[in-house]
């Protein structure tokens, strides 16, 4: 059976979908393809614990972040197709060992006074530090959303704009761009508590210790002016929308569709051929899949070798450091010990994502991964999904979703299921001397970055399908040659988080890929 369509898109992820509500909106013919049951990729989520069937199990993703500031949620009028959300403030809470924390609220001033009850010079430097960071993120975001090679004009007058204005932070800003995460909050802070809140954070992005890393601290900027974001029936309902979204504006979604083969035909990308034989042509592919998964899957011997090659070598969680997720699910609430007790401003931790973890923790999570160690204590997150959106939880209960940043992709002794036991565990017993709840345990969902491989059809297991890195960004993102205007095979663009900019919940690498088409669909007029 073969059918036409004016764009195929590999995948059903938020970016896949993004692509789709653009180019269907565009008056385009969509066909997306996913492998899957269910739409959203990384964005799902599903009742996954057959203990406790009740329990909203995510695993991968919790937090909107970047695509609030995008417009994506206004261009496909995502609200108007039930997307809702909150925003616990504060957002996010160092907790340390002697039952002290500091807190990222909304707003800086009282983020500055909370740090500043443990350190007065590093209250003063984190208002100094965010001017920076808004600099960084009016730079950056404009520059994030413009394609590369080929910047927008309002894009382009923002950056300018942004950067005469901030022409005296030039120099910071360059050491920003050079220098690693661990070394930054070391220059900029001396609390070993602020070095922690501002570590954790940055290895949500990759190895504390890459250089150029410290990049990932515009996050700090984004939740200042955002929040995090939120929804309400997890991301699951999130990518439910835009699939009514995308669907609504003519563009057809089709599940339990593996592809086979992207069609390379005289050159170019003609379509794809689904395993169970039909093909669907089309003038233009969108891969918004793990690159390295697209591209071994064109047809045999039509891509040139040196580009297939270097696109095989692109890295994905190169350092052995990958997150470790687990989401447990609880008969009892979720609640912090003496954190919350300690506190005297109102100002409630039991919503925040709890950051665990010094910075020598932090430190060692990325070393022992490198080794391939799976330590007894970790740097970690523990979001209370269930006390921010009591849907995703049975009544009495509570969900709590476990985040690892630095975990070995390939253990030195194998991933057995009595490693995961023993490893869960041991995350239990470190989280307990925190929260109470652990011990009504009825039920979890764990998974190694190998599991997510296997689930996600994604290499290494990485979230960000390309490692991040400032010389595999903009045009060289997944790797040279495949991130400019032109794609380095005709028709066949990357259009997922291996592309521009990257990984997170933004949308952006889709709509960048939507425009390409439709650049490439004006031109051949």
């Amino acid at each position: 059976m073969i059918e036409e369509a004016d764009v195929v898109i590999v995948g059903a992820g938020h970016n896949g979908m993004a692509a789709a509500g653009y180019l269907s909106r565009a008056g385009k013919r969509v066909v997306v393809v996913e492998r899957l049951g269910k739409v959203g990729g990384m964005t799902s989520a599903g009742y996954m614990i057959p203990e406790a069937p009740e329990h909203l199990v995510t695993p991968c993703a919790v937090e909107l972040l970047f695509v609030r500031g995008t417009g994506l949620i206004e261009d496909l009028e995502l609200e108007k197709h039930g997307l809702r959300w909150t925003d616990p403030d504060p957002t996010y809470a160092y907790l340390d060992p002697d039952g002290s924390s500091i807190c990222l609220f909304r707003d800086p001033q009282r983020t500055a006074d909370d740090m500043a009850r443990l350190n007065r010079n590093d209250g003063n430097n984190y208002l100094k530090f965010l001017k920076l960071l808004d600099a960084l993120m009016d730079i950056g975001f404009p520059l994030m959303q413009a394609e590369p090679g080929r910047p927008e004009a309002g894009n382009l007058v923002r950056m300018i704009g942004s950067a005469v204005r901030n022409v005296k932070l030039k120099n910071e800003l360059q050491i920003m761009a050079a220098g690693t995460a661990d070394q930054i909050a070391c220059e900029w802070f001396e609390h070993p508590a602020s070095i922690a809140l501002l570590t954790n954070t940055a290895a949500g992005a990759g190895p504390i210790d890459d250089d150029g890393n410290a990049a990932a601290y515009m996050i700090l900027a984004v939740l200042h002016r955002l929040g995090t974001g939120k929804p309400i029936g997890s991301l699951q309902a999130f990518a439910d929308a835009m699939a009514r979204s995308v669907t609504a504006s003519g563009a057809d979604i089709r599940l339990n569709a593996p592809v086979a083969e992207i069609l390379i035909e005289d050159g170019a990308a003609r379509g794809v051929r689904l395993e169970d034989g039909r093909i669907i042509k089309a003038k233009a592919v969108i891969a918004s899949c793990d690159p390295r998964t697209a591209f071994a899957m064109t047809t045999p011997g039509r891509v040139e070798r040196r580009l297939l090659k270097r696109i095989e070598h692109a890295p994905a969680n190169r350092s052995n450091a990958a997150p470790f997720l687990a989401n447990i699910a609880m008969s009892k609430p979720l609640t912090l010990r003496r954190h919350q007790d300690l506190r005297h401003d109102g100002a409630d931790l039991n919503k925040a994502v709890g950051y665990i973890g010094t910075p020598e923790e932090v430190r060692e999570s990325f070393a022992a991964a490198r080794r391939g160690d799976i330590p007894k204590r970790h740097a970690l997150s523990v979001t209370p999904l269930s006390n921010s959106d009591p849907t995703q939880a049975p009544a009495g209960g509570s969900l709590a979703y476990v985040y690892v940043p630095a975990m070995a992709v390939d253990a030195r002794e194998g991933w057995s299921p009595a490693l995961k036991d023993r490893t869960v565990a041991d995350l239990k017993a470190q989280m307990s001397e925190f929260y109470d709840g652990f011990d009504s345990e009825v039920g979890r969902f764990v998974e190694t970055p190998r599991d997510r491989e296997k689930r996600l059809n994604v290499t290494n297991g990485c979230v960000t399908h390309i490692d991040f890195g400032s010389l595999r960004s903009g045009q060289n993102r997944p790797a040279t040659g495949f991130g400019g205007p032109k794609p380095a095979v005709p028709g066949l663009y990357v259009g997922g988080a291996g592309a521009h900019p990257g990984g997170g919940i933004s949308g952006i690498p889709g709509r960048i890929a939507a425009k390409r088409v439709l650049r490439q669909f004006r031109t051949a007029k």
